[in-house]
């Protein structure tokens, strides 16, 4: 044989096994890889909706606050002990609302023993899937079709860890706020950085990088926020989520929360109905206190985080009952402490 044609064949061969390799290590897309990548995005007015499951959502960021979830934790299990009385369980009402579809209908869901990922044959919404879009999740569409979850973390964990753990195959209706499938790594997390749509903070404020996000919801891999939890019982009391929020607008009260040594968590007991009540009652004041255009955190105003300029006692006091969300939240952890 020629040398020259010795020489074309042996480099054929050597770009055929680089080429296999580089098709070895690029992983291939499933059916429904692809059927993500190619969503597509609706509008404000007519967002498009998306079913996924539980274990699908990739998280935004690396925290929630344990206390909220274990508020609706602690509920639902209390609701579970005398079912066949609670016209409207809670885990339902709130499945209804997270798939945009309102309240739960009364008397559909009060079945001993059912779950939410299996639900009574007699289930029903007060209406149809995506008809509330303001009350649904929002997700982006990520490289690899990857599904990122920007809103709605506490819920979403909420149902994960409910009915012991059985729901991570859930199927949720979310609204698809972007698909940025077509972007490599490094520019995803860039643009995701510049629209505000991912926390790179861990339940310490320390940063963190998009690398160490959790790959799942849940309590046992996303961190605990202590100072997200006292947020989240503040509202109402002295602060309002405004209407089109901020993303994470908790986590800027949280990290302004934590520069104020009169409510400085390490010195709270959060198993003590009190010790707890003084630290909310005390942050609430101190976001009242506030002016409305004094900087917060991350350069946010206080008014774009929901200020109201008012400290509400009945709605501290709402809070303290044995009914009331934190006495919920203070049984569940209790009960795990156990």
């Amino acid at each position: 044989m020629p040398r020259h044609v010795t020489h074309t064949a042996g480099a054929l061969l050597l770009a055929l096994s680089f080429s296999h390799a580089a098709w070895a290590r690029e992983p291939v897309l499933s059916a429904r890889q692809q059927a993500l990548m190619a969503t597509v995005v609706g509008s404000a007015a007519h967002p498009r909706i998306l079913q996924v499951r539980l274990d699908e959502l990739h998280p935004t960021q690396p925290a929630i606050g344990y206390d909220q979830v274990y508020y609706k934790l602690g509920r639902y299990a209390a609701e579970e002990k005398h079912i066949a009385d609670i016209a409207k369980p809670k885990k339902f009402a709130d499945l209804c609302e997270a798939n945009g579809q309102g309240d739960v209908l009364p008397g559909t869901a009060n079945v001993a023993g059912a779950t939410l990922a299996a639900p009574p044959a007699g289930y029903r919404c007060k209406a149809a899937v995506g008809s509330r879009p303001d009350d649904m999740k929002t997700v982006v569409i990520g490289p690899r079709g990857i599904v990122y979850l920007t809103d709605g973390h506490h819920t979403f964990s909420s149902f994960w860890d409910a009915d012991g753990g059985r729901n991570h195959q859930l199927q949720v209706w979310v609204k698809v706020s972007d698909n940025l499938s077509a972007l490599d790594e490094a520019a995803f997390w860039t643009r995701m950085r510049e629209e505000n749509k991912v926390w790179l903070k861990n339940g310490g404020n320390q940063a963190i990088t998009p690398r160490q996000l959790p790959s799942a919801i849940g309590l046992t891999s996303l961190g605990d926020d202590p100072y997200r939890s006292l947020v989240y019982f503040t509202r109402g009391i002295g602060y309002d989520a405004p209407a089109n929020a901020t993303e994470f607008l908790e986590f800027y009260w949280a990290g302004w929360l934590r520069g104020k040594p009169e409510v400085d968590l390490s010195r709270v007991d959060r198993l003590d109905r009190a010790s707890y009540l003084a630290a909310i009652e005390a942050a609430a004041r101190a976001m009242a206190a506030l002016q409305p255009g004094d900087i917060v955190s991350g350069g946010k105003t206080a008014q774009a985080l929901g200020w109201t300029g008012v400290f509400s006692q009945a709605a501290l006091d709402d809070l303290a009952t044995p009914m009331g969300k934190l006495g919920y939240a203070i049984a569940y952890r209790k009960a795990l402490a156990k």
